[in-house]
């Protein structure tokens, strides 16, 4: 794709463009310190998927997280078929929003487009450590990193020398469709704020072998509201969950590839909106859930609680979940949307709660 660089001051204006009401707080001297110290304890595997890694994966070295814009005028995105994990949830007026996690920010390729920070993902963000990426944010989202003093790479107040604009696909699309980042561009970002790049996260789930799935699932699909919905089907081939959205394959434009998954998580809580009566609140205290992997399922109970406080998985047992080493992909979905999910082609009913 064709580059070329804006001034500045566009890139300013668009920043605010993004984030129509919303605003920044200034950090609260009392809070508590970042945890960009990270982790003392590395590993022999990468702790985003739990697969083997050589001798020059960056054992110590903090991942980073990319709020990725996924309205359907958005499409397709470019770089997030290499992330090792990805979260999806609704933001405002249906649309949901995705944030893309990277073991190794040396490698990313070219990401995008960038979309502004909402708070449900910096509770997911934070105890992963992990540089993040935005530009812009909701006003809870910037009261939370400043709450935790969470230094960030924001395109906000960094602009160019984090971010790139596609003027060529300003052509047909809006401008917040139009900014990306990668590798190059995230260590202008952390040079510029001198941010600490070291401190891997603890692993993100019980990696080992899952126990066998109580049920078949090889195609499911589920809707986060009227307007944003997501579909998988399974390949016996790879052993991946192919990704759909909007109706059709969600591509990488960059390489050309869907996105594909070991592991799904749905996991359902209470949603409703915040005092502003559009962006939407989650209940990120525990809840319940379905694990896919290797064309069936189980349900799952999860809990998490503080906003930097570890996601947590357990069989219906009470048992710390296994899951298979592999990308990830978690959806944070309304109890309300709980009838909307189909398995094979039928609805799973009853509601959790009165399976459980």
């Amino acid at each position: 794709m064709k580059k070329r660089i804006f001034s500045f001051l566009l890139a300013l204006s668009i920043g605010v463009l993004l984030l129509s009401g919303c605003s920044f707080s200034g950090s609260d001297s009392s809070a508590p310190s970042s945890s960009t110290s990270g982790q003392t304890e590395t590993h022999s595997y990468n702790p985003l998927t739990g697969l083997e890694v050589g001798s020059d994966f960056p054992a110590d070295q903090r991942p980073v997280a990319i709020m990725i814009n996924n309205a359907q005028p958005a499409l397709p995105q470019t770089g997030i078929a290499s992330a090792d994990v990805i979260y999806e949830m609704e933001t405002e007026w249906g649309v949901t929003r995705m944030m893309a996690v990277y073991s190794d920010y040396t490698k990313v390729p070219l990401v995008g487009p960038v979309r502004s920070a909402r708070d449900q993902f910096v509770q997911f963000l934070l105890p992963l450590n992990a540089v993040f990426v935005h530009i812009g944010g909701s006003i809870y989202a910037t009261d939370m990193l400043n709450y935790y003093q969470y230094q960030d790479i924001d395109g906000l107040y960094l602009g160019l020398t984090s971010f790139v604009f596609d003027e060529d696909r300003y052509q047909t699309k809006a401008q917040e469709h139009c900014w990306y980042t990668n590798a190059s561009l995230i260590q202008q970002g952390i040079d510029a704020v001198s941010l600490p790049t070291t401190g891997a996260p603890d692993p993100l789930f019980d990696f080992g072998a899952p126990d066998a799935p109580t049920a078949g699932g090889t195609e499911l699909a589920f809707d986060f509201s009227d307007y944003g919905d997501a579909a998988f089907r399974y390949d016996s081939d790879t052993g991946l969950y192919l990704k759909s959205i909007y109706g059709a394959p969600q591509i990488d434009e960059g390489t050309g590839e869907q996105l594909s998954f070991t592991n799904l998580f749905l996991l359902f809580t209470e949603v409703t909106n915040k005092e502003d009566s559009v962006l939407t609140n989650f209940d990120l205290s525990s809840g319940e859930g379905y694990y896919f992997n290797g064309g069936g399922y189980r349900k799952i109970r999860w809990e998490k609680g503080n906003p930097d406080s570890p996601l947590k998985l357990y069989d219906e047992n009470g048992d710390s979940l296994k899951v298979a080493p592999g990308k990830s992909y978690i959806a944070i979905v309304s109890t309300a949307r709980l009838s909307s999910l189909t398995v094979d082609g039928s609805a799973l009913v009853p509601a959790l709660s009165e399976e459980s």
